[in-house]
């Protein structure tokens, strides 16, 4: 009888760390222009002001990191296009494209509670170092 119980318990405990937890994190809706149009400010610094006719500034954008000196090589100031790259079959996410002058910069969706957040990996994305931009509020 002790075994049944303890199994029992253990199952309750388990089911209710996966509910702490909250399970499966919620998709992202497919992101449309309206989404990113705005001002958007990173916490690294730099500014982000996306415009209805797909054109785009940014101020102290990162565009490099150096891992040896833990250094951002920034743009000061730059424009260009802007792109919504789909997304592909299989693990291809959906990402918000940038151009400059013939360099692209792709930058994720990341959900914050009820927001979206966009945010550009500082050199290699498995070193964990992001800018990541928050549109600032359209009151």
């Amino acid at each position: 009888m002790r075994g049944r119980t303890a199994s029992a318990l253990c199952a309750g405990a388990v089911a209710l760390l996966v509910g702490a937890c909250g399970g499966d994190p919620k998709a992202l809706p497919r992101m449309t222009a309206a989404d990113v149009l705005g001002h958007w400010t990173g916490d690294c610094g730099s500014t982000l002001t996306v415009e209805a006719d797909r054109t785009f500034t940014v101020r102290d954008f990162p565009v490099d990191y150096a891992l040896v000196s833990g250094a951002v090589q920034r743009l000061t100031a730059g424009h260009g296009t802007w792109y919504l790259y789909a997304g592909g079959t299989g693990d291809t996410a959906q990402t918000f494209d940038l151009k400059i002058g013939e360099q692209f910069y792709d930058l994720d969706y990341v959900r914050r509670g009820d927001s979206i957040a966009l945010r550009i990996a500082l050199g290699d994305p498995d070193d964990n170092r992001w800018c990541e931009f928050h549109r600032r509020s359209r009151a």
